[in-house]
């Protein structure tokens, strides 16, 4: 079912979320735009044709939080975090479901973070569908697209003067209960929107058999030519909505454990207490990079571990581009084992 909302009605409807939710939504800070709290006055980043330079992937697992508080006898208290519902409103389609990659990392039967669990189990995700979408994107080359509805409990179709609304689950229901449901026509306004939209995505690069070539081709010297472009500096890992790398440090003076974010694009993240370092350059660092998104995931969990969201390739400050290390990689036989 599909409902219409008028944009002159969204900072009202905002206002009146964040009487019951805390609400989170693009906004731009400085140069750049990433998610804040609003209560529908502030100016939104949703116009823009394409994505926040920063993931809301810190709203669920923050770059830094504490896990527990002790003290010098040894008693401990975990810091579980406790908020009223929450909605994130624009998120885009590569970033929803890259919230639902990080499910399947943090919110298991088996495995489950309970800091995780407790902000993502109260949060409703409304987003919006790219009607251009960015050149740097490739969705649709990684299983999704600029109208693709996983994870999310709502999605907008910008429509000039109006959104539609598509609602997903009962949540989303529930929050635009008091719009009129769209007409046909709007509908299908909405599904020529969306359909141009996706012929204006072309392939990236060809998946299928890309896990094997990977996997076969590990010491090709493919992965030293990459390395030699990149400066290490992490922002393709920091600003990627599914790298989850994290460390654990115990903060003595503060009698804090806290865990921040880390990257296995440094040198010291995977340096053994013994000194020896299993990816000891930047080589080793760029192949994991490459093939924990689009090998190591599809062996753990059967996904991509990408979403195609593009901010590795806009961001990267010497221009590398996984698309096109993808397409080299594809034009090796996926028997060769040596460089």
């Amino acid at each position: 079912m599909s409902q219409i909302l008028p944009k002159k009605n969204l900072k009202q409807l905002l206002s009146n979320w964040a009487a019951s939710y805390e609400i989170y939504a693009p906004q731009q800070l400085e140069k750049f735009a990433h998610f804040m709290p609003t209560n529908g006055s502030e100016l939104l980043y949703i116009d823009e044709q394409h994505n926040t330079r920063f993931p809301p992937k810190a709203l669920f697992l923050p770059q830094s939080e504490t896990l527990m508080k002790y003290t010098r006898f040894g008693a401990a208290q975990e810091t579980i975090p406790e908020s009223k519902p929450r909605i994130v409103f624009g998120i885009r389609p590569c970033d929803a479901k890259a919230v639902d990659l990080l499910n399947l990392m943090f919110l298991t039967e088996k495995d489950s973070d309970p800091y995780y669990q407790a902000r993502r189990k109260k949060t409703a995700l409304i987003g919006i569908g790219c009607n251009i979408p960015c050149p740097s994107c490739f969705c649709t080359t990684v299983e999704s697209g600029p109208f693709g509805r996983q994870g999310m409990d709502a999605l907008l179709t910008d429509l000039e003067d109006i959104y539609l609304v598509r609602t997903l689950t009962q949540t989303g229901k529930t929050l635009f209960a008091e719009y009129p449901e769209a007409t046909e026509a709007q509908e299908a306004e909405a599904k020529a929107v969306q359909q141009r939209s996706l012929k204006l995505i072309d392939p990236a690069f060809e998946t299928k058999g890309l896990k094997a070539k990977l996997d076969s081709n590990f010491e090709n010297a493919l992965w030293q030519k990459f390395a030699d472009s990149c400066l290490g500096c992490g922002i393709c890992t920091f600003l990627c909505p599914t790298c989850f790398c994290f460390d654990i440090a115990d903060e003595a003076q503060r009698k804090e454990r806290v865990r921040n974010w880390d990257t296995c694009m440094f040198r010291t993240y995977s340096l053994e207490a013994s000194q020896h370092n299993p990816r000891p350059t930047r080589r080793e660092r760029t192949r994991q990079r490459v093939m924990h998104k689009f090998s190591y995931w599809l062996d753990h969990v059967n996904k991509i571990g990408c979403t195609g969201c593009g901010r590795c390739v806009r961001y990267c400050p010497v221009g590398l581009d996984i698309r096109a290390m993808l397409r080299e990689f594809n034009q090796l036989e996926a028997e060769v084992a040596n460089g």
